[in-house]
């Protein structure tokens, strides 16, 4: 009898798998817009534009996502959002999530922030995790990239 139980377990697995793509890769994040929604004495909130791209030949859902953004080595701002979103096969779209920061942390940049850095662009590293409809749970993402500099719009669905 056990052997049976084991069995079934076994192929209950199988077929819950075989939804999952497979060599199914991460969406890519970057950072595409940043805008100012409200400046308070103790904490800002903003409204980031993250860029999520996906390099999969089938259409990925996104149905949450956290962040913590740093910029210059430095925390900057938090970020979490339950808003689903679909990103087509090889496309990307821009997703906006609300994010927090705390005045300290705001004032730390303004301390450090170097003018001709500025001209070039300001580096950030974007870390956090997405849930998707492809995969079981959460999983952690980590990638750097340079905001601003040249003047760039950004491409793909707005959501």
């Amino acid at each position: 009898m056990p052997y049976r139980l084991l069995v079934a377990a076994a192929l209950l697995l199988l077929a819950a798998c075989s939804g999952l793509p497979h060599q199914a890769l991460m969406p890519r994040f970057s950072v595409a817009e940043i805008d100012v929604k409200a400046v308070g004495l103790l904490e800002q909130h903003f409204e980031v534009g993250l860029r999520l791209a996906n390099p999969n030949d089938f259409d990925l859902g996104i149905e949450a996502l956290e962040f913590e953004l740093e910029v210059n080595g430095q925390p900057f701002a938090r970020g979490l959002t339950q808003a689903s979103a679909t990103i087509p096969a090889t496309s990307s779209v821009v997703m906006r999530v609300d994010a927090i920061t705390q005045s300290h942390n705001l004032v730390r940049q303004f301390i450090v922030l170097d003018p001709e850095k500025l001209k070039q662009g300001l580096p950030y590293l974007i870390k956090g995790r997405v849930k998707t409809d492809k995969w079981i749970g959460w999983l952690p993402f980590e990638q750097k990239g340079v905001y601003g500099g040249e003047a760039k719009k950004p491409q793909g669905r707005v959501i």
